[in-house]
């Protein structure tokens, strides 16, 4: 691909002004932090699209689809929460009758506002030094950390006082406030045990370590359906936040302003080069860059309760795949205070109570699946086709929690539950493939993403709802049959080898003859004629088996 010369963005430049999309060219004529004087004195009842650009970066969310409904989104930095923040919120939940839904960063999303109170709640919000701002729109979003950094047994540095760093550069900080060209999500774990998909972010710090020494390997560009790329560069960690600010602000410089369908840093990346991006950067950083090092990441399955390095435990709190009620977090606050506990929120939406002095905590949770991240599905999104939240019950739950499978179930091609970085993926659509318009769900296998080599391949493009389970066990059941402990080896050494519409034949083959034959690396085409030669989808067998998969999807589920 031929790189193209990217050149700071301009305000002044006329000839840019007329190419930049509709929400830049807003942008021009209103900066984000001028319009907040306006938000008090809205009819918030009859905003437009225009205002709900805007109000994303304050957290406030609305949309044409359901435009009486709002959602605040707020933010906790490494998903660190007070006590008496659980109590406040908890509060503010039950007198307006709110729903609580825990984010894949880290966060909260308090939905169920209205025009009514969404200011009211607001405000008091802030006054609570709880932010919600710039956790929506072009901005930097929370920034996401190890659940477990600083106390956990795989902990080496503590990145905390960085991400703290991080938020104040950025922070209600006028010049910063919506006015990137596009999101950032920001990683950084100093633990060695990868207990995040943070391969998608646009920026991650990852364990890394050179000349004895430990620190951060840079990855850029990464988002829902691709990883970060490494940039070849090793951090001291003294040097991290410096570097964070340089990429700040060279991304809002040099990155794109046009179509608005291409303004993530993937896209730059892709049009310029990483190296080039670089050299941008390092003129705002002002140092040369060091190599990378060696990177410290293995898997780590981690339990339910945990000990730490102190000696102490942790409790993982499960939501009910992200929702969790005002009770709960009254129970939970409660108790904390009175044990003198720390809560924090995972980046798998769950809670974890840190300072057991043993394996036992009180209240027990009603979910026993903790391996499932899930989009806020069509309850409270009118984006999503699927209620993911009721609809994971078509899912063979137990056998994924007894084998610590990850899920990724989003409920819109959007991929908020980030389904290309997980053992199994889902996306749950609509589709009249099989006769009339049903349920249906994409299926994506074999993400490589504890080192973040390989995002999940697409196996089918509709598997309708009613079918699912019985799909997914089939895939269980190979996994089992195999000589693999863990999922994601068994994507590596298995289900990488082999070809995704090949996959997809072999999988149909056995739910028509109901075989028990093993899944294995070889010739795809002596496999499918070998083990199931008698099936009328033998003669579509193209270059690329699509016409085969067609005709035996079609023939088994109409």
């Amino acid at each position: 691909m031929t790189k193209v010369e990217v050149k700071p963005f301009n305000m002044d430049d006329k000839e840019t002004q007329e190419d930049l999309n509709s929400i830049e060219k807003q942008k021009l004529n209103l900066k984000p932090i001028d319009y907040f004087k306006e938000i008090a004195t809205l009819h918030l009842d009859s905003v437009g699209n225009g205002d709900r650009y805007y109000l994303q970066d304050f957290g406030l969310y609305n949309n044409e689809l359901t435009d009486d409904e709002y959602m605040l989104r707020l933010r906790f930095p490494g998903g660190r929460i007070s006590n008496q923040n659980l109590l406040d919120i908890a509060k503010i939940v039950t007198e307006h009758d709110l729903y609580i839904i825990l984010t894949a960063r880290s966060g909260m999303q308090l939905h169920g506002l209205d025009e009514d109170n969404i200011i009211e709640i607001f405000e008091r919000i802030d006054d609570l030094g709880i932010n919600s701002w710039q956790t929506f729109g072009d901005n930097v979003r929370n920034v996401a950390t190890d659940v477990f950094d600083g106390c956990g047994k795989y902990n080496i540095i503590e990145v905390y006082p960085y991400i703290q760093q991080m938020q104040e550069f950025i922070l209600k900080v006028p010049e910063y406030v919506g006015l990137l060209p596009r999101r950032i999500s920001t990683g950084i774990s100093g633990s060695y045990a990868n207990g995040g998909s943070f391969f998608a972010s646009d920026l991650y710090f990852a364990l890394a370590k050179k000349d004895n020494i430990y620190g951060f390997n840079v990855y850029m560009g990464g988002k829902n359906t691709e990883l970060a790329l490494d940039a070849n560069i090793f951090l001291e960690k003294e040097e991290v936040v410096e570097f964070f600010k340089a990429f700040v602000i060279t991304f809002k410089e040099h990155g794109l302003r046009f179509d608005r369908d291409r303004t993530r840093l993937f896209h730059l990346l892709e049009d310029i080069g990483i190296e080039k991006f670089k050299s941008y950067i390092k003129k705002m950083y002002k140092k040369d860059f060091s190599q990378k090092g060696t990177i410290a990441l293995e898997k780590v399955v981690f339990e339910e309760f945990e000990e730490l390095k102190n000696g102490e435990y942790s409790f993982c709190y499960h939501s009910k795949f992200a929702r969790i009620s005002a009770k709960e977090l009254f129970d939970i606050a409660n108790l904390s205070i009175e044990n003198n506990y720390e809560v924090r929120i995972g980046t798998d939406q769950q809670l974890y109570i840190f300072g057991l002095k043993d394996k036992s905590f009180p209240l027990s949770h009603d979910n026993d699946n903790r391996t499932i991240l899930a989009c806020a599905g069509s309850e409270f999104c009118p984006y999503s086709y699927w209620n993911i939240k009721d609809e994971t019950n078509f899912l063979p739950l137990k056998r994924i929690e007894e084998h610590k499978i990850l899920i990724g179930f989003s409920g819109c091609l959007r991929g908020c539950a980030k389904h290309q970085h997980s053992d199994m993926g889902l996306v749950g659509l609509r589709s009249s493939m099989y006769g009339t318009s049903q349920k249906t769900a994409r299926l994506y296998l074999g993400a490589q993403y504890t080192l973040g080599t390989q995002v999940a391949k697409l196996i089918f493009l509709a598997i309708p709802l009613t079918h699912l389970k019985e799909l997914l066990n089939l895939i269980i059941d190979e996994f089992e049959n195999s000589i693999y402990d863990d999922f994601e080896e068994f994507s590596l050494h298995i289900l990488n080898h082999l070809s995704a519409n090949f996959l997809a034949l072999w999988f149909l083959g056995k739910i028509e003859t109901k075989k028990d034959i093993k899944l294995e690396v070889g010739n795809e085409i002596d496999l499918l004629n070998k083990h199931f030669g008698e099936l009328e989808f033998i003669k579509f067998l193209n270059d690329d088996f699509s016409e085969a998969v067609e005709f035996q999807s079609i023939k088994l589920w109409s």
